[in-house]
């Protein structure tokens, strides 16, 4: 006689049973065709407390990011990841770990592949990620196993100097102007947001060059203290590229006067070379390359690159005078492009990359 099969992982009418996860949609806002950017949330937790994470699915680069809030059972959280991509026809899943807890996630079939200086405000983040193949497999041995489909080569860094004549910016962080600004078709379609609960960035730099506008956008973590850069609006020449590097270094500044920020990242796709020229100029430096992180218009995995810029403090000097005379702040900067992707780590206790939002 055949047997009743248990409940599985997306089955949420056995809540009583504590051993077995439940994994269900976060409400949705009242209008979500209003906001065509917003990532599809899920919430994965068990009765008892013991598992506690938040995953956020991005569409259009068939990628999901992992929030947990529970140390330990790494092997069951592997097969929630595991069937979650299965379920979504997802080519990766990651999530940002402070160094201690990454070889937790090495030790299950995650690789290291970048890092963001600074991003848990007194602490690193290690970009851990778990990649699929064409059937849906996860690729035996990690990321590190794999070669690159694309390297990059940048030309010398061209160091914003002062505010290009006759160029008036505005700063923008009314929610409907930029939800506004997100729907015209001069928008990169890469772009998409980071954090739970985030339908758009919080506010936009904009500059208008004749009839065009320019933006830069930013999604801040307050918690944190860092903050997500994006470049919405592709450079058409080198003259608008410059214009986004000034616009990249005043957006920078801006954080750091009038918010709590003190790490900045971008993540920008490999063969996207203007952009990432555009990062290169205003000071930014790449900390690792993400493995089929993002697809293109046509529907194709790319690779893509991990910047990041540190924020000195209000009260340094060396800060006053890079402002002072506008000239890219010159932050010593952290070594982190010779990391070992085989060193072992002892298990401490977690940081989260959130706060717990607890029901």
């Amino acid at each position: 006689m055949d047997k009743k099969p248990g409940p599985g992982l997306f089955d949420i009418e056995n809540p009583s049973v504590q051993e077995i996860p439940s994994i269900r949609p976060c409400p949705p806002c009242a209008d979500m065709a209003h906001y065509p950017r917003a990532l599809d949330e899920y919430v994965c937790r068990r009765s008892d407390r013991k598992l506690n994470l938040s995953l956020l699915v991005t569409p259009q680069h068939r990628h999901m990011r992992i929030v947990d809030y529970r140390l330990g059972q790494y092997k069951l959280k592997c097969n929630i990841f595991d069937e979650m991509a299965a379920r979504e026809k997802l080519k990766k899943v990651y999530t940002l770990v402070e160094k201690q807890d990454s070889n937790s996630w090495r030790t299950v079939g995650f690789s290291k592949e970048a890092i963001i200086p600074g991003y848990f405000r007194n602490a690193d983040a290690y970009v851990m990620s778990r990649v699929y193949d064409q059937e849906g497999r996860p690729i035996t041995g990690g990321i590190a196993k794999l070669v690159h489909e694309k390297q990059v080569e940048f030309g010398e860094a061209e160091p914003v100097g002062k505010k290009p004549s006759g160029l008036k910016e505005t700063f923008i962080d009314d929610p409907e102007a930029i939800n506004a600004i997100l729907h015209l078709p001069e928008v990169t379609p890469l772009y998409h947001p980071f954090g739970k609960g985030v339908m758009h960035p919080h506010f936009i730099l904009e500059v208008r060059v004749g009839r065009r506008s320019l933006w830069v956008a930013a999604e801040i973590n307050d918690a944190f203290g860092h903050a997500k850069l994006d470049i919405l609006t592709l450079p058409r020449s080198i003259k608008e590229r410059r214009f986004l590097a000034w616009m990249v270094n005043k957006l920078v500044e801006e954080l750091g006067e009038t918010s709590d920020i003190s790490s900045v990242f971008a993540i920008t796709m490999v063969e996207d070379v203007s952009c990432g020229q555009i990062l290169l100029d205003a000071g930014f430096k790449e900390s690792g390359q993400l493995t089929r992180h993002m697809q293109s218009e046509e529907g194709r995995l790319s690779d893509a690159l991990m910047w990041y810029f540190r924020i000195a403090p209000k009260a340094s000097k060396i800060r006053k005078l890079a402002f002072e005379t506008d000239l890219p702040i010159p932050i010593p900067a952290k070594k982190v492009t010779d990391f070992d992707f085989d060193d072992e780590e002892e298990e401490v206790a977690e940081h989260h990359d959130e706060d717990e939002d607890e029901d």
